[in-house]
């Protein structure tokens, strides 16, 4: 019986040992990965200059700012044909004709030589307004790109919103698990020195040790979690190198803004760049049947140019007939031409083609209002669902503060009663869960009331404001 009770004795101090090895172990860890973690934080970062990076370097801004500007070039009267086409040409020809023809009075090596400069104009004088309708779609078609443009960067700022406050969030995480942490090594040291007076129980200080140990390990895996959020933040601010660590100084903050639907909705109509876009792209239909239209209409034209061929022929190395001397020097012509003409053309029949391209016009047209009546209806959803949702998520955030509160207060009353030994570890520990987990809801609550706030803004048109 009593080398039973040694060998007991001997195994619960050999246990708690090797955990108290572990737990040294454990704690040199969370302490090198959260010098690893702030030790390169070398830079602070603010939500604005994260905004200003990603406009800078986000690629899918970069690809439609060469979008617009590829549109903006375009956008211009000479590409609609207003301006008359203006051609200098240039020719010049030598030849050598050897003729040996007994009919002809003129017979051997006649060499030509010419140049014939030409000056031409072309003008459509009238072509059923198209030039004006033409300039209206390039403006609507610039105006476009730009729209496609601003939703692309409407998107990148919402995500770096949220990416850049994803980071803040998980930063905030770390505190509580090392508040938690701290509150567990406390735990457990006195622990410790209660099992070296004999006052607790071999069960008790497991239970302890077991607790310090998960909340380490907790610890650990949010400090990647943390640095995972920076390094998808890197990359939705375009920065290179993805390893790059920030001091970020704030703290999550709920909005505060309180919002009527009907301002809201009114600001949708007029501001949301996705309702805008379609906007231009109905302009740009309207446009193509107006071009369609102007088709039917007849065409007038203006050529007007100036032609002048100078001629120099060589027939020293001619023979003439009945003996006739050939002439020494060369014979050297000059014409000069002028023409001005008008044309006038007008299709009046090619098997309707010109009729069906403006209904076909048209019915695009129509689909295009169709889709914009549908899309306005599916934003008045969207928001009216964003709306309910941000007000939701206030009333959430507030129950969860208040939830924190209380487990905060009641966290603070036990552990004096604990220390008293009025109660034990495990209730302890179970106050201990209560508190986390209503930190954690706080913060989630938080970021959630951010998303929703960010979603009703881009909504509206505001992010780029």
């Amino acid at each position: 019986m009593k080398n039973s009770s040694s060998f007991v004795y001997k195994f619960q101090f050999t246990f708690l040992l090797i955990f108290s090895l572990i737990s040294f172990s454990i704690f040199a860890q969370v302490n090198s990965t959260q010098n690893q973690v702030f030790k390169v934080a070398n830079s602070t970062l603010t939500l604005q200059e994260a905004i200003a990076q990603s406009l800078k370097n986000n690629y899918g801004i970069l690809i439609e700012r060469q979008r617009v500007e590829q549109a903006t070039l375009n956008n211009t009267w000479g590409e609609t044909g207003l301006y008359p086409t203006i051609n200098l040409l240039l020719q010049q020809s030598n030849g050598i004709n050897n003729i040996n023809n007994p009919a002809s009075f003129l017979s051997g090596n006649v060499i030509n030589n010419s140049i014939q400069p030409a000056f031409n104009v072309n003008w459509v004088v009238f072509n059923g307004f198209r030039t004006k309708i033409e300039k209206h779609r390039l403006e609507q078609l610039q105006e476009e790109s730009e729209g496609n443009a601003e939703i692309v960067i409407q998107n990148a700022i919402q995500a770096i919103i949220l990416g850049y406050y994803r980071v803040v969030l998980e930063n905030e995480r770390i505190d509580v698990f090392k508040k938690v942490l701290n509150y567990s090594r406390d735990r457990n040291r006195y622990s410790e020195v209660q099992i070296e007076l004999g006052t607790a129980t071999t069960a008790e200080t497991l239970l302890t040790k077991t607790n310090f140990l998960t909340d380490s390990i907790n610890f650990i895996n949010q400090e990647l979690i943390y640095r995972n959020a920076i390094r998808d933040l890197n990359v939705l601010m375009g920065e290179k190198e993805v390893e790059k660590i920030y001091e970020i100084n704030e703290k999550l903050q709920a909005p505060a803004q309180t919002y009527q639907f009907a301002d809201l909705e009114k600001q949708m109509l007029e501001a949301n760049p996705d309702l805008n876009r379609l906007l231009i792209s109905q302009a740009v239909l309207r446009d193509a049947t107006l071009l369609n239209r102007a088709a039917i209409s007849p065409q007038l034209s203006l050529s007007a140019g100036n032609s002048y061929n100078y001629n120099r022929q060589d027939l020293s190395q001619a023979t003439f007939a009945g003996d006739r001397a050939a002439p020494t020097e060369p014979i050297n012509a000059q014409t000069t031409n002028y023409f001005l003409n008008f044309n006038l053309s007008f299709t009046l029949f090619n098997g309707g083609q010109l009729k069906r391209a403006v209904q076909r016009a048209k019915i695009s047209e129509n689909i295009g209002n169709l889709t914009i009546d549908q899309n306005k209806l599916t934003l008045s959803r969207d928001l009216a669902r964003a709306f309910d949702l941000y007000n939701v998520r206030r009333q959430l955030l507030a129950l969860s503060t208040e939830s924190k509160n209380v487990s905060e207060q009641n966290l603070q009353i036990l552990e004096e009663r604990y220390n008293s030994g009025l109660i034990n570890s495990f209730d302890y520990r179970q106050i201990q869960n209560a508190f986390q987990n209503a930190a954690f809801n706080e913060l989630q609550a938080t970021y959630n009331l951010i998303d929703a706030n960010t979603t009703l803004i881009r909504l509206t048109g505001g992010l780029i404001e």
